[in-house]
């Protein structure tokens, strides 16, 4: 545990203390510092406080920040690894893996923890969140791109930025689709940690196709265009056919006795343009078992 302790000395008006400490630790966001307050770990003059407690000049502040388990992993375990060269690492992420750590205090192992045991220069990097392009989800399997140069990151960043990446999603979902397939053009707002349509939200757009469907439940593929927190989960359960297993997106839990244990959705391809041979790849993840099992149990297999 780091502490460190300031002594409010640069403000003319009482400001937040979440406010004024994030603008003096550079390396921690606002909503990080909001949850050391809430552990109390934040002090004001030798008392605990919350983030929206106004400090004022002369006040003394002390801050204890956690430091994140040194994790002693080895070799990568039960990660499979799609494709692999000098500048890139394919994987197929297990459901419940972690990408990276939240932004609380995560004792979890997460994706980074163990891209640090395989790629340790990615340390020194001067880009935030070393190895990352794109992130799928806790619950969510399926492909992943890792990078493992600075300037791999940052090509593969730009052609998300740019919606030139060719995402394809399966999913399992409750109801049988009517249409064969559609378009979801729904504007999405994030609110905490779930999202919403909304009309004052960013655009949002969703290609899919029912591959099957039997006994009230649909498989479908996939294709998002634009890149929305939950984007996927959000346009499906706003059109009336939420994924098993998603209960925060009204996604039973439950088929008869049989529990779903996650939300039932896969990262079955990837597309993009290699950062430095400059030619298209396509990857492909396999499913898991929890997910192949869901698709014999209800006869939807193709």
């Amino acid at each position: 545990m780091e502490r460190k302790v300031f002594k409010v000395e640069d403000i003319e008006m009482p400001i937040r203390i979440d406010k004024y400490l994030s603008s003096k630790l550079k390396d921690y966001s606002r909503e990080y510092i909001k949850a050391l307050c809430y552990k109390n770990l934040v002090k004001l003059n030798d008392r605990y406080v919350q983030p929206d407690h106004k400090v004022k000049k002369n006040d003394i502040i002390e801050i204890f920040l956690p430091e994140r388990k040194d994790y002693i992993i080895g070799e990568i375990k039960d990660l499979q690894i799609i494709y692999e060269d000098e500048d890139i690492l394919v994987i197929n992420k297990p459901p419940f893996l972690k990408v990276h750590p939240a932004k609380t205090f995560d004792s979890e192992i997460t994706l980074v923890d163990i891209l640090s045991q395989k790629i340790p220069q990615a340390q020194d990097w001067p880009l935030n969140r070393a190895y990352l392009v794109h992130r799928l989800d806790k619950e969510t399997s399926g492909v992943l791109i890792v990078a493992k140069t600075p300037q791999a990151q940052y090509f593969l960043a730009n052609q998300f930025k740019k919606r030139e990446v060719k995402k394809t999603y399966h999913a399992i979902v409750f109801g049988e689709m009517k249409q064969s397939e559609g378009k979801i053009i729904a504007p999405i707002r994030k609110d905490r940690n779930i999202s919403k349509v909304d009309g004052v939200g960013k655009e949002a757009i969703t290609v899919f196709k029912c591959l099957s469907k039997n006994n009230g439940f649909s498989y479908l593929e996939i294709y998002p265009l634009t890149g929305r927190t939950h984007q996927i989960r959000t346009h499906l359960s706003f059109i009336g056919y939420p994924i098993i297993g998603d209960v925060i997106y009204k996604g039973i839990n439950k088929i008869g006795t049989i529990k779903i244990p996650r939300v039932m959705l896969h990262a079955y391809s990837i597309e993009f343009i290699h950062p430095r041979r400059k030619l298209w790849q396509k990857h492909i993840a396999d499913y898991p078992e929890d997910f192949k099992f869901f698709l014999s149990y209800l006869s939807l297999e193709i």
